[in-house]
């Protein structure tokens, strides 16, 4: 795969999982189909956390290396729209809580962390090897 396509593809991710979540998290409370409070905020969390693993996908394969800084901004990026989801929740009858703020951002960090830790399996994999088998 190309890195142009790559980084589509990766793109085409991010709007799509991101434009569910803004759906998922304004679904009226009467729907029965929504998790309990007991499992809520680890909802919540995996989200946010597959929301940032997306967003530095994204990052990497559009505009090139993730740095700390940006990994940084990641997680105060969503920290910030994890505060715009959680006020606009009311307007469909849904409840504003700071937990489930708190695990928003839980979750960006974790998400952060785990996107790191796959980077650095991948760049391993991926990186050329000598004929004798051994990195160069």
């Amino acid at each position: 795969m190309t890195k142009a396509k790559a980084a589509t593809l990766s793109q085409v991710s991010l709007a799509g999982y991101w434009l569910l979540l803004v759906v998922a998290t304004h679904v009226p409370a009467t729907m029965p189909f929504l998790p309990g409070r007991r499992v809520d905020k680890l909802y919540h969390a995996a989200a946010f956390a597959l929301l940032a693993v997306l967003l530095a996908t994204a990052w990497t394969f559009t505009l090139g290396r993730v740095t700390g800084r940006v990994l940084g901004g990641i997680v105060f990026s969503l920290a910030l729209y994890g505060v715009v989801d959680e006020l606009t929740q009311p307007l469909f009858g849904r409840a504003c809580s700071i937990y489930d703020w708190l695990a928003d951002i839980a979750g960006a960090a974790v998400g952060v962390v785990l996107f790191v830790w796959l980077r650095g399996k991948f760049e391993t994999r991926c990186r050329p090897e000598t004929a004798s088998g051994i990195e160069g």
